[in-house]
């Protein structure tokens, strides 16, 4: 009789000691505060490695004339500084197979980057770009008083002339057929045609045989976009 009776006393014990219920959250707050911080980082991390991807986008690419190197360029840079300081211009008629300078009007070419009939674009790069991002036409034929010579690679030639931005887009560098030019490099002759008028005549290239250096010397009054914003000159190089 005495065992019954005790076991709703043993029972009514074991309740009374049972832990009270507690009302803290399983989820502790600290790591609510983790989430946004994470989302806020990764964020952050994307937007830079967008900018960075976008940025190495713009960036020109290709190869440089000849796979050269800098040694090739200080020798090039010499024969520019050179023929600059001498400041002789050679007649195409009369050019050998030595570095010239030479001084002409771009006349034709095999084809172009569009333009106004007649001044179509031959050449463009992005100013102050690499001149392995050029673009340009195969074969651009310039003229003298003597005669006549193609310019070959003139994608891969270092061009100076002004800046201009056309309709808004980004700043960009461009030679036209009707600009006066300056090129420094060396001459192949290779005379073609029977033309009885010996300034009709192609006396050779230029460009086949090394780098090039052209320099814009001036530009017709008509100008090629009335609506181009012209800037100081830029060097692709």
């Amino acid at each position: 009789m005495s065992s019954f009776a005790s076991r709703p006393l043993l029972a009514s014990a074991r309740h009374d000691e049972a832990p009270p219920a507690t009302t803290e959250s399983p989820f502790p707050l600290w790591l609510g505060l983790l989430v946004p911080i994470a989302i806020l980082v990764y964020w952050v991390g994307y937007t830079r490695l967008q900018r960075s991807m976008s940025g190495s986008r713009l960036e020109p690419r290709g190869r440089r004339f000849g796979d050269s190197g800098d040694e090739f360029d200080r020798e090039f840079n010499a024969i520019v500084e050179r023929a600059e300081r001498r400041d002789v211009v050679t007649p195409i008629a009369e050019a050998r197979a030595v570095p010239v300078m030479i001084r002409g009007t771009l006349t034709n070419a095999d084809g172009n980057l569009g333009g106004k009939p007649g001044r179509e674009c031959v050449w463009r790069n992005r100013a102050g770009g690499r001149r392995d991002a050029a673009v340009a036409a195969e074969f651009v034929s310039i003229a003298d008083a003597s005669g006549r010579a193609v310019i070959e690679h003139l994608d891969q030639a270092r061009v100076i002339a002004p800046g201009e931005q056309i309709a808004g887009r980004r700043e960009s560098c461009s030679l036209y057929l009707g600009d006066e030019v300056e090129i420094i490099g060396m001459f192949k002759p290779e005379r073609i045609g029977d033309d009885p008028d010996p300034t009709r005549l192609v006396y050779g290239n230029l460009g086949s045989s090394g780098p090039l250096q052209v320099r814009l010397l001036e530009r017709p009054q008509d100008d090629v976009d009335d609506d181009a914003e012209r800037k100081p000159a830029h060097t692709a190089d």
